[in-house]
């Protein structure tokens, strides 16, 4: 119950990401790419990324900074939604126009998700990148 307050909390009181940053379809695909769309999933990465979308404490300390939140790795466990909150906070931050230089494109915002900050001009996101456009193609027909 403590969570889905502080949830509520932080969904209403916390700065919002844009609206169209990271679209639901590619947020659906990177949980697919992720965890095969477990929200339960065993922690990857040695036990250091939890929760549907494979979240590490890297991450979470950037959101948490930025919206004064105080979330760990571990609380993604078992929780899509914030997981979601998570993540499109994430990519609202580094996602950006003035970051990238132009308008962020989905691959852009997959990369980030990936790579980090500067993950959407990293060559080791590339392969990723190809893993989610497969599964968008997929869900698109």
């Amino acid at each position: 119950m403590k969570h889905i307050v502080v949830f509520i909390f932080v969904l209403f009181f916390t700065p919002h990401a844009r609206a169209d940053v990271p679209p639901d379809t590619l947020i659906a695909a990177l949980i697919q790419k992720e965890s095969s769309n477990n929200d339960n999933p065993t922690p990857g990465d040695d036990g250091t990324a939890f929760g549907p979308l494979q979240i590490r404490q890297g991450c979470i300390d950037d959101v948490n900074e930025r919206c004064g939140t105080t979330y760990r790795a571990e609380d993604m466990q078992g929780n899509r939604p914030l997981s979601i909150w998570i993540c499109r906070r994430y990519i609202d931050m580094y996602a950006t126009k003035s970051r990238i230089g132009r308008s962020p494109t989905i691959e852009d915002m997959a990369r980030i998700w990936n790579g980090g900050p500067i993950g959407w001009k990293k060559k080791s996101t590339s392969r990723y990148w190809q893993d989610v456009r497969r599964i968008l193609l997929e869900r698109s027909s």
